[in-house]
């Protein structure tokens, strides 16, 4: 395999940005990260500190950061003082406001517990009566509108419970009618929430997240961090963050006061404010477990999955309020009580692939006189390139690296993923100059990057809109590799757009996959997008052969399954097509 573009390391543009302001002295420690991408260290040159927050695109944007702190600093707030930015490379100094969180400091003098906590209430009621403009200053010109906690929010949010920790149970992506009547049944509990006055809600206001600072005075003695998805939403939601805290045991008794406390200042209506209180636990452990899940399944932090039996708790608790017995009945038919008291077991849970392959070293024939000066993957749809398109759904879904072969103006694809070197997946380019290899002997000559697991492949020439859950977490959900070489998405035949064919296979009862063969049609036509298992290959030379050679191979041993999406997909093969795609995607 020929890897011939060099990506610019991350390293030399953290570099070049803390020289540039300054720090290219300072001593550098990696300081504890979060559940996210980004990650943080403590810069120190002689008395001076700071903090640098390193959030790499596309799967952070430290946009909405910059814009709430800048925000909540002018309103006298302790956020920290964003000292430099560099807004598209995604690199931040800030204001380094100590080691003091909440909860250690708590540990340190239990005695403590109750003012920190008396006063992280307070500084929520002084936060909620702020009027609060939703569109905020990023820099001069560069502006963020706070997005609203709407119905489509909250629901993308319960869905993690289903499609990141359900399938542990049940093996494979919850079906599609289950996952209907989930939504449903939020929908009617949060329904009545939507006629309160809407506040800025910063979504993880709990006692990792809140530093003490003694020294201040009022509201900002509770630093602030963590707040870069915060939304205009329900004045209950903060104080489940901190109440209900997924990593710290906070008290029936503790809890029960600060409620009352808050609903004193607030001058709230007690018993509606209850039932959001109950109605928004629910649905933020829900989320919760669903991420504690997703950050072992993902990303590979297997020690969230211990905390889950404490959100269980807390989500059981939230679930016995009269509003929402519909959906404890629906969850524990779906968790019974006996299968959610341990922590998910590593084992049990199925990790996303971390390597992929786009294939896009194809002629586009067909999309002539488009590709005799453009790359088939690079020509856009919707505004964007299908290349791109891929590569972010990749990066969306966890994957680190990526092959992508070229071979028809080659170098305009080099150039176009060179301006991609800050953002993930990581590129490594695979030259068929020389010589087409076809699908197979494609990813046959990129194995040794590929590696040893399960890995996805994706042609160039498609777009998709998943349909709910993520598609590459569907596929990832339903590999099942003791019984599985070959996973392939479809699509019914008769809904794929920009596809003219007789489609591909027949889909049995088991998910197993069969040839069209000598029937005229077949419901179901294959994506392009598909996970293999590198074994398929242990017999194959590199030289050009197709991908079905692959599958006729799993399909033989009776491995070739398929999982049937459930969004919109579009085959973009000629001209014509791409228009069609477009407007599929804006229908989305």
């Amino acid at each position: 395999m020929k890897s011939d573009i060099h990506m610019t390391p991350r390293a030399a543009l953290e570099e070049a940005f803390v020289t540039a302001h300054g720090w290219g002295q300072a001593s550098r420690v990696l300081l504890a990260g979060d559940a996210s991408f980004r990650k943080y260290k403590r810069l120190a040159d002689g008395a001076r500190r700071a903090v640098l927050m390193d959030a790499a695109p596309p799967r952070e944007d430290v946009r909405p950061f910059v814009a709430i702190t800048r925000a909540l600093t002018d309103a006298g707030f302790s956020a920290p003082r964003l000292l430099a930015a560099d807004l598209d490379h995604g690199f931040l100094l800030l204001e380094d406001l100590g080691d003091d969180r909440y909860g250690r400091v708590a540990a340190a003098d239990p005695a403590l517990e109750t003012p920190l906590y008396e006063a992280a209430v307070d500084a929520l009621v002084a936060l909620h009566r702020w009027s609060l403009s939703p569109r905020l200053d990023v820099a001069p010109g560069v502006s963020y509108a706070l997005p609203a906690y709407d119905e489509e929010l909250y629901l993308r949010e319960a869905f993690l419970f289903t499609d990141w920790y359900l399938p542990t149970l049940f093996g494979g992506p919850l079906p599609a009618s289950e996952r209907r009547a989930f939504a449903d049944l939020w929908r009617a509990a949060l329904a009545p929430l939507y006629a309160a006055e809407p506040v800025l809600t910063l979504r993880d206001y709990h006692a990792d997240n809140l530093m003490w600072l003694p020294a201040r005075a009022g509201v900002a003695r509770v630093g602030l961090l963590d707040y870069q998805d915060a939304v205009i939403g329900h004045l209950a939601y903060d104080l489940v963050s901190l109440l209900e805290d997924a990593r710290r045991d906070v008290s029936p008794q503790l809890a029960e006061a600060m409620m009352k406390r808050y609903i004193a200042a607030s001058g709230v209506e007690e018993a509606s404010f209850r039932r959001a209180y109950a109605v928004l636990g629910a649905q933020r452990n829900a989320k919760i477990i669903g991420i504690f899940t997703r950050l072992y399944a993902r990303d590979g932090k297997a020690i969230y999955l211990d905390l889950i039996p404490r959100v269980w708790g807390l989500l059981e608790r939230d679930l016995e309020h009269p509003a929402l017995r519909a959906l404890q009945k629906w969850i524990d038919d779906k968790a019974p009580p006996a299968m959610r008291r341990a922590a998910p077991k590593a084992d049990d849970i199925r990790r996303l692939p971390k390597r992929a392959m786009v294939l896009a070293a194809g002629l586009g024939l067909r999309m002539r006189p488009l590709t005799e000066h453009c790359p088939k993957p690079l020509i856009e749809v919707a505004g964007e390139t299908m290349l791109d398109r891929a590569l972010d759904h990749l990066a969306a879904a966890g994957v680190d690296g990526a092959v992508v072969n070229v071979h028809h103006l080659a170098d305009m694809t080099r150039r176009h993923l060179a301006r991609r070197c800050d953002r993930l997946p990581e590129i490594v380019i695979c030259d068929e100059t020389a010589q087409l290899l076809d699908s197979g002997g494609g990813v046959a000559n990129a194995l040794p990057y590929l590696g040893a697991l399960p890995f996805f492949v994706l042609n160039g020439d498609m777009v998709w809109c998943d349909g709910g859950a993520s598609t590459l977490v569907r596929l990832s959900s339903a590999f099942d590799p003791a019984r599985m070489d070959a996973l392939l998405l479809v699509m019914p035949t008769a809904d794929a757009i920009g596809y003219e064919g007789a489609g591909d296979f027949f889909l049995e009862s088991d998910g197993r996959l069969t040839r069209r063969g000598g029937q005229k049609t077949a419901p179901y036509v294959f994506t392009g997008i598909q996970i293999l298992h590198p074994k398929l290959f242990d017999d194959c030379r590199v030289e050009p052969f197709s991908l079905n050679r692959i599958f006729d191979q799993a399909l033989a041993h009776g491995r070739l399954y398929g999982l049937v999406h459930d969004g919109v997909w579009a085959h973009v093969g000629t001209p014509d097509a791409i228009a069609a795609a477009a407007a599929a995607i804006a229908g989305r």
